[in-house]
């Protein structure tokens, strides 16, 4: 090993070496995610690193660096044994030559690693979850006239906007511009959830259409206030059925008058 080289360059060389099993992420990736690792150890005097102040500051903040390093290759979803021989790796890359990071450094700072990835991976399976469960939040068409959106679990404001962009983009693709969104089975209510389910009003209006709120109990008309929603210009029901009659009722005058709003409705719905 070339110790002129720059550790980065000397990690980039015992990577290709090593050929760990990454399961198709590019060690370029791997590379940039360990990059910002290696000024830290750097900055640890050899002698420092084999039997230092594991406690002081210069330590904690690498092994901080180290946390989130393992953090990041969870998420690239990496095996365990990747990530360790990854951060092995990297240790390697920064040893002088009579040096050897065997102890109680490098037992710290895997651990360290180690407890990052454990993090990243319970993050990664969060995010799967959420991800599959967001598929099935799909608008359904009632009839010719009528799209429902039947939203249950608890989902991030961000997941909640796109399903109200998709029942929108439904209703425009459709002509249809009445719609029912439910909320009974949509839990935790926040100021950010309501925003955005909520924001179908928004979407139907644009449309020249109306949407009907169901299961909108006091959590979530404590969640709009904070929100600062009218929900008093809004059309809400008590129910599924009761939201459908209604919906009936106004099939003829929804149906008719001006078209949708073009312009408005490019650049939210046009991906």
């Amino acid at each position: 090993m070339n110790h002129g080289e720059p550790a980065s360059e000397r990690f980039r060389a015992m990577l290709e070496n090593a050929r760990p099993p990454t399961g198709g992420v590019a060690f370029d990736d791997i590379a940039v995610e360990v990059a910002p690792l290696f000024p830290l150890l750097g900055e640890l005097p050899a002698e420092e690193r084999v039997g230092g102040d594991y406690e002081s500051f210069e330590f904690r903040e690498c092994f901080a660096a180290l946390t989130l390093l393992g953090r990041r290759l969870a998420l690239l979803d990496l095996t365990p044994s990747a990530a360790v021989q990854i951060v092995r790796l990297a240790l390697r890359s920064v040893e002088q030559p009579d040096e050897s990071l065997a102890g109680g450094f490098s037992e710290r700072a895997v651990a360290a690693a180690v407890e990052g990835f454990v993090l990243g991976r319970e993050e990664r399976l969060a995010q799967t979850a959420d991800s599959r469960a967001a598929k099935h939040l799909k608008p359904l068409r009632i009839d010719d006239a009528v799209f429902a959106l039947v939203v249950s679990g608890a989902h991030e404001p961000s997941t909640l906007s796109e399903c109200a962009d998709a029942l929108g983009r439904a209703m425009l693709n459709a002509n249809v511009r009445i719609a029912i969104v439910d909320l009974t089975q949509l839990g935790e209510p926040n100021g950010e959830r309501a925003a955005a389910v909520f924001a179908a009003d928004e979407v139907t209006r644009m449309l020249g259409g109306v949407c009907f709120f169901t299961g909108v109990d006091a959590r979530w008309v404590a969640a709009a206030a904070d929100a600062r929603i009218p929900l008093e210009v809004m059309h809400t029901e008590s129910n599924l059925a009761e939201a459908l009659a209604a919906a009936r009722q106004m099939t003829e005058s929804a149906t008719g008058g001006g078209g949708p709003k073009w312009r408005a409705l490019f650049d939210r719905f046009r991906r």
